[in-house]
């Protein structure tokens, strides 16, 4: 079967073939109709410091995708049926962990990452233990394929007090996008985004957003506090990891507000701690993946109902054969969402 590989430890993805994979006795084997190419898909691409401590190569890439069940492991039961259209939480986890047993699978101790820890989603077959497997309903694998990524902002942004709310995204990559779109749907009165990116920006209303701010030519605390009767946002998601962002999302919560955290900064970040966080009675809360699983269900209800409509952010498919040019379009700047088209009809 054809599939994307980190062959070597060296820059670069390359399309070839591998050997389809068997499906085990607990697994559901499913055929590959979208995926969602994402950061880290870049990272290893790129093979930079943090690929380079984490990939082991030859590994297929990828770990958002959606498609149909082709074959069921002798032990799966009749919880999914041939022809069924599902996706899958990427993150295996062990669960057995204090993590695992507590409702926190998470951040088990002993996730293993498809597309990263071993073989993903960037191909023909996946198989995935029926324990990962998510039904999609009426929902298309175009939507399926990127629900691991839709799912890190439903997680952002609904562990925090929404309805009513006003709500600051600052970074509008496609999962801040998708925040965006969430905290609308999620009955936010008033959401406000900021990007230096413009085209980032313009998908950020596109999704929703009432107020758009670019950092670099405005004031970004000023305007939030102008916007909000000077008391500042009573909820922050932080989706982009950039020192000033950070600085300026601890500044612009209002007291008592809560400040969510998904983006990752690439060196150690100085917050003034007394008077950004401590003072001001802050809530912090540090965002990994998605919650497993009340965040797939979450999912679910506001995809499948309409409540929620993740597409225009999305804005680039290509083949697989073409992950070169999805990597450039990422790189560009000009680009919310990429989806590979593998194996849909």
């Amino acid at each position: 079967m054809r599939a994307i590989i980190k062959a070597s430890a060296e820059p670069g993805l390359t399309v070839t073939d591998v050997p389809e994979p068997e499906c085990g006795a607990n697994d559901v084997l499913i055929r590959v109709h979208h995926a969602g190419v994402c950061g880290t898909d870049v990272h290893i691409a790129e093979w930079d410091e943090w690929a380079q401590g984490r990939i082991r190569p030859p590994v297929v890439v990828g770990h958002e995708f959606a498609g149909e069940v082709v074959e069921l492991g002798a032990g799966v039961g009749d919880q999914f049926h041939i022809g069924q259209l599902v996706t899958a939480e990427g993150h295996i986890v062990c669960g057995h962990c204090r993590r695992c047993r507590t409702g926190n699978g998470h951040i088990c101790t002993n996730t293993s990452i498809i597309g990263v820890d071993r073989d993903g989603a960037f191909t023909e077959y996946l198989a995935m233990p029926a324990s990962n497997v998510m039904p999609l309903g009426n929902i298309p694998t175009t939507v399926g394929s990127i629900m691991d990524a839709i799912g890190n902002a439903f997680h952002t942004v609904l562990t925090a007090d929404i309805p009513g709310n006003t709500v600051l995204v600052a970074g509008c990559g496609p999962i801040g996008c998708f925040a965006v779109g969430v905290a609308r749907a999620a009955g936010a009165t008033k959401v406000i985004a900021t990007d230096i990116n413009p085209f980032r920006l313009d998908l950020a209303g596109k999704m929703g957003a009432d107020v758009l701010i670019d950092p670099s030519s405005e004031d970004v605390v000023k305007r939030v506090f102008d916007e909000t009767d000077g008391e500042g946002a009573d909820v922050v998601c932080e989706m982009s990891g950039h020192p000033t962002a950070l600085a300026q999302s601890f500044q612009a919560a209002r007291l008592g507000g809560q400040v969510q955290l998904l983006g990752i900064p690439k060196e150690p970040v100085t917050i003034n701690f007394s008077t950004d966080i401590i003072f001001k009675g802050l809530t912090v809360y540090g965002v990994i993946g998605r919650r497993m699983y009340d965040t797939w269900l979450q999912m679910q209800t506001f995809l499948s109902s309409g409540l929620f409509d993740p597409m225009p952010a999305v804005t680039h498919t290509f083949p697989l054969e073409d992950i070169d040019k999805a990597l450039e379009a990422i790189h560009s700047g000009n680009a919310g969402k990429v989806i590979l088209e593998i194996g849909s009809k």
